[in-house]
């Protein structure tokens, strides 16, 4: 035999002191050596919501990483070429991912159809493990969103319609309700996709973010039903800053304390509008730009009302 013989191991008290000495050296092993614990603990654990406003020039893409860990993504701008990416400085959702070794997302929510929030997420699906995608549950038209639609079917992702009254489940520490747009959009009559985005109020301790998509007017006074319960600190503001997202007594029952424009340099539209950046600062509102500032990264501690920080032009 190896070793020597532990005759003293023969006995009941002895054996009992050795199993807890052999129990409490592997214990360390785990929780101070092993890299990842041991898979005791969760190494993305963080106390804040961590929301990463990502600049894809004239579109959205919102990476949000919970304070347990999950990763969600919110949109995903439109697909670009490699000469855009190297003149505008501009992201591509699907490299941001790449670089920061995320390669599972709980869930990816497509706020509505219209390629600045869409076709960069194709080859997020197609290379991405992903839990579920979450829907406006308006019509889908157009190449961007067959090719989307075929990228789901070829991976079998599973996919679901989400509607106002909803919650959309990112972890028990989180409040996400879905306040926009009902489960029939179309019957509203909306003039276009843009009214029919999906919008989220998400909570963390005390601290609102109001995740808006690309409503205008029409969506804008539909929302304004829930009154006090849209009052939030952060705001992506609609539709990239534009004039058809201006509406002043939603500026006022929001009242922000920062607000966030996601929208590309030298863009063909417009954006921002300055009578609606006006409007938000004369309401108090600080308001970010990602064509001018680059990636913009949230961090919400959610102690208090005031528990929560920007950061401009991170490298992700």
């Amino acid at each position: 035999m190896y070793g020597l013989k532990q005759k003293s191991f023969k006995n009941p008290a002895t054996n009992a002191i050795a199993g807890s000495l052999l129990i409490l050296s592997m214990f360390i092993w785990l929780m101070v050596i092993s890299p990842d614990h041991g898979g005791l603990i969760n190494t993305e654990l963080s106390e804040n919501l961590q929301i990463d406003f990502i600049n894809v020039g004239e579109g959205d893409a919102i990476l949000i990483s919970t304070p347990k860990g999950k990763k969600f993504l919110v949109d995903g701008g439109a697909d670009a070429s490699d000469k855009e990416v190297a003149s505008t400085g501009r992201e591509r959702i699907h490299e941001v991912l790449s670089r920061n070794a995320v390669k599972h997302l709980n869930g990816i929510i497509v706020t509505h159809w219209h390629n600045d929030h869409l076709t960069g997420l194709i080859p997020v699906v197609k290379n991405t493990s992903i839990d579920y995608i979450y829907e406006t549950p308006a019509r889908g038209k157009g190449k961007g969103f067959e090719s989307f639609a075929q990228a789901c079917e070829a991976t079998k992702v599973a996919r679901q319609k989400i509607h106002a009254g909803m919650l959309l489940n990112m972890g028990d520490e989180l409040f996400v309700q879905i306040l926009h747009p009902d489960e029939s959009p179309l019957s509203k009559d909306y003039t276009d996709q843009n009214n029919a985005s999906l919008v989220l109020l998400i909570r963390y301790g005390r601290v609102q973010v109001l995740l808006t998509g690309d409503i205008e007017n029409e969506g804008i006074r539909e929302i304004m039903k829930y009154g006090d319960g849209i009052k939030s600190q952060i705001i992506k503001i609609p539709n990239h800053g534009s004039d058809s997202g201006l509406y002043e007594p939603f500026i006022e029952a929001v009242s922000a304390k920062a607000g966030i424009i996601m929208t590309g340099e030298k863009n063909g539209y417009g954006h921002p509008s300055l009578r609606n950046i006006s409007a938000y600062e004369k309401a108090g509102t600080r308001v970010y730009r990602t064509d001018r500032q680059g990636n913009i990264r949230l961090l919400v501690g959610g102690k208090d009302e005031n528990d929560f920080r920007i950061v401009v032009d991170q490298k992700l």
